[in-house]
């Protein structure tokens, strides 16, 4: 029987990852989750202010790991198994240019990094979806107003 691949185990590697992206906070699953990227520290109920006399709130990312599906073609003998494997980070912030700022940090730790192989799963590296060029949207919902964009990444991963 192959090796399973844990999406859970896939998902917090990108979480930890994220550790490094400076001036920002991060959330796992959601804001105010009570984990945020590391289990060992409370991450805040909401994203802080940019500054006491800027109620915009500072840059902030979301990491938000898929499900993925499996991947091409079962070997014959069925012990290789593949699982193409998504993960969504999404970059915000009350400022447009913090955001795009946020964006080339997230990006410079993420793309075609691969998480080190685990209990026999070798991890192909992220990288975009073809044809994926998010653009940045406006959160009229939130005061004052909010700047987000939904970055994606994709790995293939094989035991």
């Amino acid at each position: 029987m192959p090796a399973t691949i844990s999406r859970r185990l896939l998902g917090r590697a990108v979480a930890a990852r994220l550790t490094g992206v400076t001036n920002a906070t991060g959330y796992y699953g959601q804001i105010g989750a009570r984990n945020g990227l590391d289990p060992t520290v409370a991450a805040p109920a909401d994203p802080p202010a940019k500054s006491p006399t800027d109620p915009r709130a500072a840059a902030y990312f979301i990491v938000s790991p898929g499900a993925g599906a499996p991947g091409g073609e079962d070997s014959l003998d069925e012990t290789v198994v593949d699982l193409d494997w998504p993960v969504q980070i999404t970059a915000a912030g009350g400022d447009t240019d913090d955001v795009l700022a946020l964006v080339d940090r997230i990006d410079a730790l993420l793309y075609r990094w691969a998480p080190a192989t685990t209990n026999g799963v070798i991890c192909g590296p992220l990288r975009t979806p073809p044809g994926y060029s998010p653009l940045l949207i406006p959160d009229d919902g939130q005061n004052p107003r909010r700047f987000f964009v939904p970055l994606q990444y994709q790995l293939t991963a094989h035991t």
